[in-house]
């Protein structure tokens, strides 16, 4: 199936959500899902890894990433056991879970669980995907991640990464934290890789095999519109719904960065 076309089931499944949520009494989380259904940076990382877990007979699934709609459409999935994870943030509980709860998947599971030190036995999953996440831990701690990944997944697994990309790498460093609380001085927030250090840092993790690399990126530069405080908030605001469509029409994904703007990198990896 076309990846565009898997994208747009995790849109559709985000816009069937927020009506289940408001007809359950849950307003505020349905009116956010329709106000921002699936993010345009999320549109092809969703489509692809969704590809993934459809090659897979109601495979056991590991949610390393941000946010987590797509963790919901696959417990949603012939009742597949999905766990989705968080370092710290209290929305897996007091939003995802909610979500969850209120269309019946029994299925879910939520947990605090640090990539670098999961708490699952070895061999304990089909799919593990972690999508805008490994660049926010610092030092090597994203090589420590694909370690751990590659511990749980079972053999012939499969595990999704994606990360920010461009065609050269920098360290990002903010005066706040993840959940945009201010901090005394800057800190370490995430890095953008380039090809060199994709291949030296992602690309060569023992038991891991590379299936596929791919380039995401954009025709017209509208990332560093939505991605700033350069819109008004009210425009903004009134984007999010526009996103999914944007980026089916100026997202690209293929295997080099000749073209265009990059803006993430999408690995695909099974283990040995």
């Amino acid at each position: 199936m076309n990846p565009r076309a898997n994208a747009f089931r995790t849109y559709f499944f985000a816009l069937g959500l927020a009506f289940r949520m408001i007809a359950a009494g849950h307003l505020l989380e349905g009116i956010k899902l329709l106000v921002a259904p699936v993010g345009y940076w999320r549109f092809l990382p969703a489509a692809y890894t969704f590809q993934e877990f459809l090659r897979q007979a109601s495979p056991r699934v590991l949610d390393v990433g941000s946010p987590k709609l797509l963790s919901l459409l696959l417990a949603s999935k012939n009742g597949t056991e999905v766990h989705a994870t968080d370092l710290n943030d209290e929305k897996i509980f007091s939003r995802w879970k909610r979500n969850a709860d209120a269309i019946g998947l029994q299925n879910y599971h939520v947990e605090y669980q640090d990539g670098r030190r999961l708490s699952y036995p070895d061999s304990s999953f089909d799919l593990i995907y972690s999508i805008s996440v490994i660049e926010h831990i610092p030092e090597n701690g994203d090589v420590a991640a694909l370690t751990e990944f590659r511990r749980v997944l079972k053999p012939n697994g499969t595990l999704v990464i994606e990360v920010p990309y461009r065609r050269k790498y920098e360290e990002i460093f903010l005066p706040y934290d993840s959940k945009g609380a201010p901090l005394d001085k800057p800190q370490f927030y995430e890095r953008h890789y380039d090809a060199d250090q994709l291949a030296q840092r992602l690309a060569s993790i023992e038991g891991l095999q590379l299936d596929k690399r791919l380039i995401l990126g954009e025709w017209l530069p509208i990332d560093p519109w939505i991605a700033t405080d350069r819109l008004p908030r009210p425009v903004r605001i009134g984007i999010l719904p526009l996103e999914p469509l944007l980026a089916a029409v100026n997202y690209w994904a293929r295997s080099d960065d000749q073209c265009g703007r990059p803006l993430a990198a999408l690995m695909i990896y099974r283990k040995a």
